[in-house]
């Protein structure tokens, strides 16, 4: 009678143990991130763009509302911002926004700035382009060039000398002719042809005589 009393009571105990594992298990399946995952994980509620996740971060359910893209011949999956990659055993992971992926939006996080004359969306790092058929697609962080300054170099105004007219003694005559002041008028004469040229343009066909230039030039 006696081992009929204890085999009850091991019965009664197995099934108490037995009843009490069933939410265990079923609680560890459920948060087997937080319970045997370890650091990095994340399962209560999912992170969006703004809180900035680490790239490497898992988790065990994409959240609700995530669609499927591919860039590069590799599937993501992508949600307010942020890129997963299938990692296996029911595992996803947060990675880098792939370039070359497009989406149809960004979080507004991401503000337009004008680089080398064109509009990217930028946050954290990351730059997207709006293309015209495709939406938002992510693209290497641009170079910035640096812009010359306009160097604006004030010249005076260019100062003009008048070289000296070289005399040819063979056809240019030096004359002093005396003037009505008591000196004399420094003129010369040039040679023109069969004829010869006074200061103001006359002609003479012979070379002019001292009474011919004072009337000229002797006032």
């Amino acid at each position: 009678m006696l081992s009929k009393k204890i085999a009850a009571k091991l019965s009664m105990g197995l099934l108490m143990l037995a009843f009490l594992a069933v939410p265990q298990l079923s609680f560890a399946d459920w948060g087997v991130g937080v319970s045997i995952g370890g650091p990095g994980y994340h399962d209560r509620g999912f992170y969006r763009w703004h809180d900035h996740p680490h790239w490497g971060l898992h988790m065990h359910y994409l959240p609700a509302g995530y669609v499927t893209i591919w860039a590069g011949g590799s599937r993501y999956y992508y949600y307010d911002g942020l890129y997963y990659t299938y990692a296996g055993y029911g595992d996803y992971v947060i990675v880098n926004p792939p370039v070359g992926a497009y989406v149809s939006t960004i979080p507004p996080d991401f503000q337009p700035v004008l680089i080398n004359g064109r509009t990217y969306y930028t946050d954290n790092g990351v730059y997207y382009i709006l293309t015209r058929h495709h939406g938002y697609k992510v693209v290497v962080a641009p170079v910035v060039y640096a812009q010359p300054q306009q160097v604006v170099v004030t010249q005076p105004a260019p100062v003009v000398v008048s070289a000296p007219v070289a005399v040819n003694t063979q056809d240019a005559f030096p004359v002093n002719i005396p003037n009505n002041s008591g000196g004399y008028t420094s003129i010369i004469i040039k040679r023109s042809g069969n004829g010869y040229v006074g200061p103001q343009g006359e002609f003479y066909a012979q070379f002019p005589s001292v009474a011919q230039l004072k009337a000229m030039y002797g006032k």
